[in-house]
């Protein structure tokens, strides 16, 4: 009845509604610093020269050099292939028996010319031009000199067919393919098989791929020669993690990669199989090794590093003021390197507090609380 009325309906405290407590924050404090950039890439090592040598004559092999095999090592200037040279010493023979003929011919001519002239002279007709020179055998003696000229010519011919009966390397070079040996016939219809395939060893090129953004970092060699940045070139793969080879940055090709739309950097390393003694006890590459290349980049100056877990969506940085108030930022980054931001140091004020944690609701002008205050 009435007790049960009280007893169910008794009056209750109200409670106090709470004021939002302020969230706690860690922060972080860092001092401006010029920085040392470096570009971090991946590439393929190519070769710098590569040729496909060929017969420009036909004949038979009849020698080839120690080195003829893949992998060998050739010197600029070494013979790699000789072809019998019988054929084209017995042309010479018959080039320079040609060329005594014509030389005889044209002695007999210059005799027939002093003949000739003093037949006109007593002649005393008056000819025209055309006349005039026939009587003198002026055609007769062009012929004699044009005659000299072709035996020379083709003696000239022959001479330089004997000369490339040698084959040689046009540069210090290994060898990558052979497709002949001892006893094979050569032929200048042959063309798309080659002798001899050769890649250059004086130096060995990686083409490196990264995104044109790091461009503006690197120093690139231009028509005025000037030095490209300093390269070191990592194969961990053969070499382990910390062995590296030095290299420098020669040129950027002109159009980007057509899959990815990255640049690519050709990047130039000298004497990459370490064949100077000044060398070998550096590792060698090989080429179509995959390699990671670190890319000496410029002096940033004046740059605040700061973990890249501060920067929020929108490029926002989160500092709390001196009165522990909530200041929201909107910075641009110069720069991204091993987890770090790099902003120029006027972008936020000098010891700024940045705060490291995240926050549900964010809202500027709002209040916190200092738990933690590292200095980096």
């Amino acid at each position: 009845g009435l007790s049960y009325y009280w007893l169910s309906h008794k009056p209750r405290a109200k409670r106090d509604i709470a004021p939002p407590v302020a969230p706690l924050v860690n922060l972080i404090q860092v001092n401006k610093t010029d920085f040392s950039s470096t570009v971090y890439a991946t590439g393929n090592v190519i070769p710098a020269q590569k040729v496909n040598l060929t017969s420009r004559i036909n004949g038979m092999i009849i020698s080839v050099s120690p080195n003829f095999v893949p992998g060998g090592y050739l010197t600029k200037g070494e013979q790699i292939v000789r072809l019998d040279p019988t054929d084209y010493q017995l042309s010479i023979k018959e080039k320079e028996n040609a060329l005594a003929k014509a030389n005889f011919d044209l002695t007999l001519e210059l005799g027939q010319q002093a003949i000739a002239q003093r037949e006109f002279i007593l002649l005393n007709a008056d000819l025209d031009q055309q006349s005039r020179d026939l009587v003198l055998r002026k055609p007769h003696l062009a012929l004699a000199k044009t005659a000299i000229e072709a035996a020379q010519a083709a003696l000239t011919q022959a001479r330089l067919n004997l000369k490339r009966t040698k084959t040689s390397s046009p540069f210090n070079a290994i060898v990558l393919e052979t497709n002949a040996h001892i006893g094979s016939w050569v032929s200048t219809f042959s063309t798309g098989t080659p002798l001899i395939k050769l890649a250059g060893t004086d130096s060995f090129w990686v083409l490196a791929s990264l995104s044109v953004d790091k461009l503006n970092k690197i120093d690139i060699p231009d028509m005025h020669d000037t030095a490209g940045s300093k390269v070191k070139i990592y194969f961990p793969a053969a070499w382990g993690e910390q062995a590296y080879r030095a290299g420098r940055v020669k040129r950027l090709k002109v159009e980007l990669e057509p899959s990815g739309r990255m640049a690519e950097l050709i990047i130039e390393i000298q004497d990459p199989l370490s064949l100077l003694k000044e060398n070998k006890d550096l590792p060698s590459l090989i080429l179509g090794a995959f390699v990671r290349v670190e890319i000496s980049g410029h002096l940033l100056k004046d740059v605040l590093p700061v973990p890249e877990t501060v920067i929020h969506s929108g490029q926002k940085i989160w500092l709390v003021t001196e009165q522990n108030t909530l200041d929201i930022k909107t910075i641009t980054p110069v720069w991204y390197e091993k987890g770090k931001v790099f902003i120029n140091a006027g972008q936020i004020p000098v010891n700024a507090r940045i705060i490291t944690n995240n926050l549900s609701a964010p809202v500027q002008g709002m209040a916190v609380r200092v738990q933690t205050i590292t200095q980096e």
